[in-house]
């Protein structure tokens, strides 16, 4: 008679090393499930990337103009945008670096027929945007687009246009100081 923790440990001990052999590990499965999703062409996908790039104030987080001596730092803002009549279900985006590795992934529900979603970056998909803008010959690092359809999964590989975020000059926040409100009474005179 043999206990349960020893034939455990004993499964753990056998199983892992023929796993490992045979490549059977979940990891090694999901890559052959994703290899075998199609790809669309960009013109045919249904989808658009666009990154917005603001440079904001380190202390309150505002926004500055690109000219501003102030200490700030770079935070970017993926525009998901859905050209299609019907919406897109089980939008998956991932963001690759410039040797094609995978640096980070997003997973989104879904985008409304001819709608749009944003999402902010995260430390990792920033560095690789801020890699990728400081090289001699700025290249956009692609974004891979997933998204599910009546005929099965579908994916994109898309290169987003980065656009700056030009945000209030200086010249419409002191318009906007001096506007006087509307006189709603007529003044009699």
């Amino acid at each position: 008679m043999v206990s349960p923790i020893i034939k455990t440990l004993g499964a753990v001990v056998v199983g892992t090393p023929v796993a490992v052999v045979l490549g059977l590990t979940a990891r090694s499965i999901r890559k052959q499930e994703d290899a075998s999703v199609p790809v669309v062409r960009t013109q045919e996908a249904p989808l658009s990337v666009t990154v917005y790039s603001n440079y904001l104030d380190k202390r309150t987080h505002e926004h500055l103009p690109p000219t501003s001596f102030k200490k700030g730092y770079v935070a970017y803002d993926v525009h998901i945008e859905n050209h299609s009549a019907e919406p897109v279900k089980g939008v998956h985006v991932e963001l690759l670096d410039i040797d094609g590795d995978v640096v980070g992934t997003h997973r989104l529900g879904e985008v409304e027929a001819y709608g749009q979603t944003v999402f902010s970056t995260k430390r990792s998909w920033t560095s690789a945007l801020e890699a990728s803008r400081s090289r001699a010959v700025p290249v956009a690092p692609r974004t891979v687009l997933t998204w599910r359809t009546p005929l099965g999964r579908r994916r994109t590989i898309v290169s987003p246009a980065v656009r700056r975020v030009l945000g209030p000059t200086p010249s419409s926040v002191r318009q906007s100081r001096r506007r006087r409100p509307p006189v709603l009474a007529q003044v009699m005179s």
